[in-house]
């Protein structure tokens, strides 16, 4: 008696499995941001047969550049390296090459011109003729903090999302379908708009900045849900 009672129980819950079933599918979810961080690399070569002479002038653009509070400095670095020439199959001396290199960042871009506008004063006052000069890469990014707030917004789209869907499937298949996983590892940035380098050596600089354009955050998140 006891075996057929449970022969029946397993029949019962045979059709409750057969209908049930999974789906998985892929869906785009986007926010367009305007980026908020002006960023440019600038660096500062001098050239000389003195090492004093160089390092002298460098501490000259870089005491003005730590001093300025108007922008934000970031990764300075300084190489001093032996520039040669080879003539003849010889190696030549011909002196020293210093680089003063800075990522510069600033959220107003009349702040960045400001700042590269009395950079190029300073070599003009220090006279060096040697002296150069390079902005390079200068760009509109999406800060590291706007990046997480947005992601962070496109996350709860998704789960609300997939949660009033869910409810809308249960309803169209008469079933009860519920959220399994949701995978969200797949992310877009599209955040650069970068501009070739420009020797600023001998000429003053203003309105450098390039025109700022809303960028697209995307997240291309899995969806496994469940309904029977």
């Amino acid at each position: 008696m006891i075996k057929k009672i449970m022969l029946m129980a397993i029949f019962t819950l045979l059709p409750l499995q057969l209908f049930a079933y999974d789906i998985s599918f892929n869906k785009k979810f986007s926010s367009v941001v305007t980026p908020d961080v002006l960023t440019t690399f600038i660096s500062v070569n001098i050239e000389g047969d003195d090492e004093n002479f160089i390092n002298r002038n460098i501490d000259r653009f870089n005491d003005f550049i730590k001093d300025s509070d108007s922008v934000t400095k970031k990764n300075g670095s300084y190489i001093l390296n032996p520039k040669y020439r080879y003539y003849k199959n010889k190696q030549e001396f011909m002196g020293y090459v210093g680089t003063l290199r800075y990522e510069i960042q600033s959220t107003n871009a009349k702040k960045i011109n400001k700042f590269i506008d009395e950079l190029i004063a300073l070599k003009k006052i220090v006279d060096i003729r040697k002296a150069k000069v390079n902005i390079s890469n200068l760009s509109w990014k999406i800060s590291e903090s706007l990046y997480e707030k947005s992601v962070d917004l496109l996350r709860i789209e998704v789960i609300t999302w997939a949660s009033k869907y869910s409810k809308n499937l249960s309803a169209k298949l008469l079933k009860s379908c519920e959220v399994k996983n949701i995978n969200i590892n797949n992310i877009s940035r599209n955040n650069f708009f970068r501009s070739e380098a420009m020797p600023m050596s001998a000429k003053a600089v203003s309105d450098l900045a390039p025109v700022n354009s809303d960028k697209t955050i995307s997240l291309n998140p899995n969806f496994l849900m469940e309904c029977k």
